[in-house]
């Protein structure tokens, strides 16, 4: 089973824990969306930006900087996105300056709850419809590297949340840029990022309900980042096992069958995890295998060009 890259929105989030590899993931979706001659962005939201360094480029500000072709990579910060928005969206520059930049202000804006994720979404939101006019820049696909789990979905909220406020001027309409977006399938979509470990596993069952809800869809696809299923056929094989076996010392053996059960744990585990979880995804559970097979010292683009493969290849040997 594929993760259907053609059929991806103008806006898709990549959603999951801290440490399930969304990072990778959207840098890969993004990778081959350009590979097929497609104009992608990966937008995400951290300290500093560590995807531009993969491709060998400086971490990325606001401005999205190519750092392949078709691809190009950018991260949030409020106060740049305020700026962009009240500068060069709003052409407002002295309110800028004199208002939005005022000490009280900016404490106000910090300490209200919810508001950088308006911006959040509706930076999203300007990178797929206003940019080329207002910014020359053009992308069929905007890839959002979203927070991990807790604050990652809290943006799928959004609507409903600004909806409640009953808001008016400017805020009524990001609002309404917002809720439209976030509404429409042909805009927006959600890729689940997991792992077949038991946290992971817990957080993404509670997670695909509740992206669901939020956004009147199923996630797109639920990934299995470091899947091993592809390695049940050969531990079902045991004649190789047990001619190695044979070779080994006492020590080695406790070893060997020590690795050899935890391993069929795991994929017992993940093949239940896929079952459960299958039928919650439109394009169900893709596993993707781990980077083992890229040498001693693969390099961060090394693994975004594998799992690129996986995506587009459905993780050969997977079920």
């Amino acid at each position: 089973m594929t993760l259907s890259i053609d059929a991806l929105p103008r806006a898709t989030f990549v959603l999951g824990k801290g440490g399930v590899g969304r990072s990778t993931v959207a840098a890969a979706l993004g990778l081959e969306l350009a590979r097929r001659g497609r104009r992608a962005c990966v937008f995400g939201w951290t300290v500093e930006d560590p995807i531009g360094p993969w491709f060998g480029a400086p971490p990325a500000g606001l401005t999205p900087a190519e750092v392949a072709p078709g691809l190009s990579v950018a991260n949030y910060r409020l106060e740049d996105t305020l700026e962009l928005y009240f500068v060069g969206h709003l052409r407002l520059p002295r309110f800028h300056r004199h208002v939005i930049r005022s000490r009280h202000v900016r404490e106000l804006i910090d300490a209200a709850p919810g508001l950088a994720e308006v911006f959040f979404v509706g930076h999203v939101w300007w990178l797929t419809t206003l940019a080329e006019k207002e910014a020359g820049l053009r992308f069929d696909h905007v890839i959002v590297d979203a927070p991990a789990t807790g604050h990652g979905v809290s943006l799928l909220d959004l609507p409903a949340v600004l909806a409640s406020l009953r808001a008016s001027g400017l805020v009524a309409v990001e609002t309404e840029r917002i809720t439209a977006m976030m509404s429409d399938p042909a805009s927006t979509g959600t890729v689940i990022v997991t792992l077949a470990e038991e946290l992971a596993e817990e957080e993404t069952a509670e997670l695909v309900p509740r992206v669901t809800q939020r956004m009147g869809r199923p996630p797109l696809g639920i990934l299995v980042n470091r899947s091993a299923a592809h390695l049940a056929g050969a531990l079902h094989r045991r004649d190789w096992l047990d001619e190695l076996f044979v070779r080994l010392s006492a020590e080695a053996r406790d070893g060997l069958e020590t690795i050899t059960s935890e391993l069929s744990a795991r994929i017992a585990r993940e093949a239940a995890m896929r079952a459960s979880l299958s039928p919650l995804a439109r394009h169900g559970v893709l596993g993707i295998r781990d980077a083992l097979s890229l040498g001693d010292h693969p390099t961060p683009r090394d693994v975004v060009d594998h799992v690129r493969r996986e995506l587009v290849g459905g993780g050969k040997g997977t079920p």
